[in-house]
């Protein structure tokens, strides 16, 4: 892995998949979940806090800082389980090649 890139440049990358509907591959620390490493996802949304409590923000025009969260599904599961990331610990971000 590269260094870590600057939250704006991340969160713009998002905004973009997400507005466009495309697939988006992060690179995020290890969870209880999960191991260190690249995940690509399908962006859902951005909100202000982990569903249902958080309030959904609009992509490409509210402000987004590092406490918000990404909610996606894993990139060609069947299983569409939304999952959860903290902006702020996205490591890289980038848009897929995948075409899931």
């Amino acid at each position: 892995m590269r260094k870590v890139m600057d939250f704006h440049e991340i969160a713009e990358i998002i905004t973009k998949a997400l507005i466009e509907k495309k697939i988006v591959e992060i690179y995020y620390p290890r969870t209880n979940k999960s191991e260190e490493g690249w995940r690509e996802i399908e962006p859902e949304s951005i909100t202000t806090d982990i569903p249902p409590d958080g309030e959904r923000l609009v992509a490409g025009e509210d402000r987004l800082s590092p406490g918000h969260i990404l909610n996606a599904y894993d990139a060609g599961s069947k299983r569409k389980e939304l999952k959860s990331f903290i902006f702020g610990k996205i490591k890289q971000a980038r848009i897929s090649s995948c075409h899931c």
